[in-house]
């Protein structure tokens, strides 16, 4: 049996260094990593339970080590090691899109950088974007956990870090846990507040968007604001 699966991971990764990453099943990817931090198992059957649970790589990644670790054949190490390869690929990622200045004018690639920031969440996580003339992306903070309500986001707070920036617009994003992207009538008032306020100190706020694993809600798309 050892010597089935150590011939079946050869194969895997002789087909890997021939065809690339496309060449193999999302299992099989998950199986392949986990040849790094199970070393002497048949990692396959956990790689299929790992993608029964969690659907993709991507939510294996970003999974909670707990939620990891309550999986059968999944210890610390394991756990650690694919949250590890996670956060290695989350940098990665902001790396690319720094250096590519995310824009407004580039839809898709502002929601793929908002869902892999604050996306896959579990918290609710308010964050700014500051954005110079040219709507380019000047930097990026998240200013404020937990349940997001007026009571709970300053604008002066937003203000001094606007000034400290330069920022000549300002984009708001959330992200909802639940995966529900609906806003809230609180999510609705907070908006059109901010949106005043920035508008004495001459910043603009150009869109707030709710964020999931899976999809979005731009206000300025739907003509809240």
């Amino acid at each position: 049996m050892a010597e089935d699966y150590i011939g079946h991971r050869k194969r895997l990764r002789e087909r890997y260094i021939k065809n690339g990453y496309n060449a193999l099943a999302d299992y099989e990817i998950v199986e392949l990593l986990l040849t790094f931090a199970k070393q002497r198992v048949d990692t396959k059957p956990l790689a299929k339970s790992l993608i029964k649970k969690y659907g993709t790589l991507e939510d294996i990644l970003k999974a909670d080590m707990k939620d990891l670790k309550e999986i059968d054949g999944i210890g610390e190490v394991t756990a650690f090691f694919l949250n590890f390869v996670g956060d290695i690929a989350a940098c990665s990622f902001k790396d690319k899109t720094k250096k590519e200045k995310v824009s407004l004018k580039n839809k898709n690639q502002l929601i793929a950088y908002l869902r892999n920031e604050i996306g896959f969440s579990k918290n609710e996580e308010f964050k700014v974007l500051f954005l110079n003339s040219a709507n380019e992306i000047i930097e990026t903070e998240i200013l404020f956990t937990g349940t997001i309500d007026k009571s709970a986001v300053y604008p002066r707070k937003i203000l001094e870090r606007a000034l400290y920036h330069n920022a000549r617009a300002l984009v708001f994003a959330h992200n909802h846990p639940s995966g529900n992207i609906s806003p809230s009538e609180k999510d609705i008032e907070l908006i059109k507040e901010m949106k005043e306020f920035f508008k004495i100190a001459d910043i603009y706020v150009l869109d707030h968007i709710i964020i999931t694993r899976d999809s979005y809600f731009s206000f300025l798309e739907e003509g809240i604001i």
